[in-house]
């Protein structure tokens, strides 16, 4: 988390949000946008989470596989 932490400046909702993620990041194997549309449906899903993130969610998600998941050589 503390490569997506830094990716920028993230106000408060925002770091709120991110700590969300990472605290489902001990219950799932993978975290990608149809996870977030079910979790957090009732807080806007995808859509909204993307809108509070200012259009990075595609990078938090991406951040999150590659730091959980890096490709063997």
């Amino acid at each position: 988390m503390e490569g997506i932490y830094k990716m920028t400046n993230w106000t408060h909702v925002q770091r709120k949000w991110l700590d969300r993620l990472a605290k489902q990041l001990v219950h799932e194997v993978v975290i990608d946008e149809q996870f977030v549309n079910t979790t957090f449906a009732n807080d806007g899903g995808a859509k909204l989470l993307n809108k509070t993130l200012g259009g990075k969610l595609d990078d938090v998600l991406q951040g999150l596989a590659g730091a959980l998941w890096p490709q063997v050589a």
